[in-house]
């Protein structure tokens, strides 16, 4: 099965080809599809780096007599935003300083695997931050001269404030108070634009809008033009920027009477019309203000997600109007519990959130504790009956390092869920406090062996099905087995994510493969027996390329299910036959004189795809994912595919292409001649062989 991966761009200078394998390999088995290639000069180094964007690059020093200060040096002549990390037979400090003076990131030990694999994922996220630094200058640049014309435009006044002076008017502002021109403005005190009866209730105001840094605050007040003419005002304040300054933005209206209808416009629109508290666009309006003033002044706070547990049940039970009834208690209970600066909304139907500025963990716990003991000691009246409720409450910290306001929701959703994974807590009723997911422990990988031997011995695995549609017209139904194993805790994992671990033993995957082999061919056979004429594709783990008796084996269970040959086609990816090339061409050939037939999965990723594909006996080869993903984002990556699947077609081999989410992906392939395309836009994976493939010869 592919998986959507991220792609990586990766040049490579090594001493051998074999060296430059095995880096593409340990980017590959962390979970990144590769695009390499092998330096061979610096002719080619200054080729390559003109022509396509690369993400990193590795290299021995003084290899093919390239020094790394020559290719330190031509990265900066063409001004490229280019990770290198050198690696050696020898680091020490000094060799490390010379290094990083010249402009390489760092050197590692060539031995250092897990080492260096930790710093290249360091340096690539440090350079996916430097690229999105780069598109958000650009967006604010345009954002700033979006917002400069329409302030120009504006009808209403507007101005902005810093440290009480005028810094910028627009011409409504100007207009408004009998100005000619922002430079007449420049250090006017913004306390001459009120009358002498409202400046010590306006000075008042100023107070307390800087000392409680709220985000928006109105003030009704008196104005006073150049002329000495007087009028109402109703002046609304707000943190901003301008020219890289933090300022305060003020816009002023002259229609009192609007302006309370807006008003109160406004707070209806604000509220949510059961419980009459806050809704979900309020809150997070005010959530990214909260971000924001954490991230440029250092405030912090808390979200608390407060999840009714069970709620559809007791919906089921009491019916949708009490239910409502519910609901409405349960907010008025919480009312009864916040302050007057907590933010307290209603996000879903059974779903309320709070801000609490200024909280800690510990604050924020405590307060979530008390939430929560609430709510279970709540008593609803329901007509002649009595309904308790209880709640899952998840927290996340608002500080300095947010960004994304919809990240802090999403962790205390992620918190409230995980709730119920607590010991004592599976019907939920608890408080729990978002915290960053850990490399899993040497126990969890001992768990989860025997979770899977388990699973083997009481058939608790789970086979979905995927179809493949020919766009070559081919009436034979096809379909990829999938396998996936559910947890207690809720979760499910796929196949590739225990087969692909390292810490699971051979022998276990061998056992897997076996299981998934035995059920799939008898499922398969009992389809064919209601006249489907269907293919099966059956994955097998590295583990199973190195087994000399599963070739004899399959051919017994194929025979035992009743198939005919060529109804059942096994699959392996190419990474594991590049790493296990003997192995894999002793296995393929002795499927082959089975009349069994063979794929090659996850194609194209390694340094010389098509070197490695000759050695092999397949007949089918599927495309990485990433080439489908990168089809309409990269102008070469359609250029680099059409190459892969000519080569591939010229070889005389059948293609597929998975990830296909589109209408305009399925175009493309079909007029690069592929053979079969998988992927959510023909299906996703199901527990039964149930696509009409009749719909799409009738086509």
């Amino acid at each position: 099965m592919s998986t959507s991966r991220d792609t990586l761009h990766l040049l490579l200078l090594t001493e051998t080809q074999n060296d430059a394998e095995s880096l593409v390999s340990l980017m590959r088995n962390s979970g990144s599809a590769t695009r390499a290639h092998q330096i061979t000069s610096l002719a080619d180094l200054n080729e390559q780096l003109q022509e396509k964007s690369w993400d990193l690059l590795v290299a021995q020093p003084d290899v093919n007599g390239i020094g790394y200060d020559d290719l330190l040096k031509q990265i900066k002549r063409l001004n490229k935003d280019l990770p290198v990390i050198l690696i050696a037979e020898e680091v020490d400090a000094m060799i490390m300083e010379a290094a990083i003076k010249r402009g390489a990131c760092t050197v590692v030990p060539i031995d250092e695997s897990n080492l260096l694999l930790m710093v290249i994922q360091r340096e690539l996220r440090h350079l996916r931050s430097r690229r999105e630094l780069r598109t958000l200058e650009v967006r604010i640049r345009d954002a700033e001269k979006r917002c400069q014309n329409l302030l120009e435009s504006s009808k209403d006044a507007v101005a902005y404030i810093h440290d009480g002076m005028h810094v910028y008017a627009n011409q409504a502002y100007l207009e408004l108070f009998g100005y000619a021109s922002v430079e007449e403005l420049e250090g006017m005190p913004i306390m001459d634009m009120v009358d002498s009866s409202g400046q010590a209730n306006f000075k008042s105001f100023l107070k307390t809008y800087h000392a409680e840094q709220n985000s928006s605050q109105e003030l009704k007040t008196t104005g006073i033009s150049d002329k000495g003419n007087t009028f109402p005002m109703l002046m609304t304040f707000s943190a901003a920027t301008y020219a890289d300054e933090r300022c305060t933005q003020v816009v002023i209206r002259t229609n009192a009477d609007n302006s309370e209808l807006e008003a109160k416009l406004k707070e209806i629109s604000s509220r949510d019309l059961m419980t009459g508290l806050y809704n979900k666009p309020y809150f997070n309006a005010r959530l990214e203000e909260a971000v924001d003033r954490a991230v440029l002044k250092g405030a912090k706070g808390a979200v608390l997600y407060i999840n009714i547990d069970h709620f559809g049940k007791i919906k089921s039970e009491i019916g949708i109007s009490n239910a409502d009834t519910v609901i409405s208690e349960i907010g008025n209970c919480l009312k009864g519990q916040i302050n007057d600066k907590d933010i307290l909304a209603r996000i879903g139907e059974d779903i309320f959130t709070c801000m609490r500025m200024g909280a800690d963990a510990e604050s924020a716990l405590q307060f979530g504790e008390r939430l929560r003991d609430k709510i279970e000691h709540l008593l609803i009246d329901i007509g002649n009956r009595t309904v308790t409720v209880t709640a899952s409450i998840g927290l996340s910290l608002i500080t300095e390092n947010s960004s994304r306001p919809e990240d802090i929701l999403q962790q205390s959703h992620h918190a409230s869920d995980d709730v119920r994974k607590q010991a004592g807590h599976e019907r939920g009723n608890g408080v729990h406090l978002y915290l960053p997911k850990e490399v899993d422990e040497p126990q969890q990988a001992s768990n989860l062996q025997q979770t899977l031997t388990d699973a083997i011995r009481n058939n608790s695995f789970r086979l979905l099905f995927q179809p493949m549609i020919s766009l070559r017209g081919e009436e034979t139904e096809h379909y990829e087995t999938l396998l996936r194993l559910h947890q207690p805790n809720g979760d499910e994992l796929s196949g590739g994510d225990f087969l692909n671990s390292a810490e699971i033993s051979d022998d276990l995957k061998r056992k897997i493969d076996r299981w998934v082999i035995l059920h799939t061919t008898k499922l398969l056979g009992e389809h064919r027996a209601k006249g489907h004429n269907t293919r099966m594709f059956i994955n097998l783990s590295a583990a199973s390329l190195t087994d000399d008796t599963l070739p004899g084996w399959i051919g017994v269970a194929i025979n035992a299910a009743k198939l005919p040959k060529g109804s059942v086609i096994f699959q392996f990816n190419e990474e594991d036959a590049s790493r296990l090339l003997k192995q894999t061409q002793q296995f393929s050939h002795s499927l082959m004189e089975k009349g069994i037939p063979a794929a090659l999965s996850r194609f194209g990723c390694a340094l010389n795809p098509m070197q490695t594909l000759k050695h092999l006996a397949v007949d089918y080869v599927k495309v990485d994912g990433s080439f489908t993903q990168e089809l309409g984002q990269n102008p070469e990556a359609q250029k680099h595919l059409k190459a892969l699947l000519e080569g591939l077609h010229e070889e005389e081999k059948r293609t597929i292409v998975p990830l296909v989410e589109s209408a305009n992906s399925v175009a493309s392939l079909w007029q690069l001649g592929v053979h079969f395309i998988q992927g959510y836009y023909v299906q996703p994976p199901q527990t039964a062989m149930s696509y009409n493939f009749n719909d799409e010869n009738d086509e």
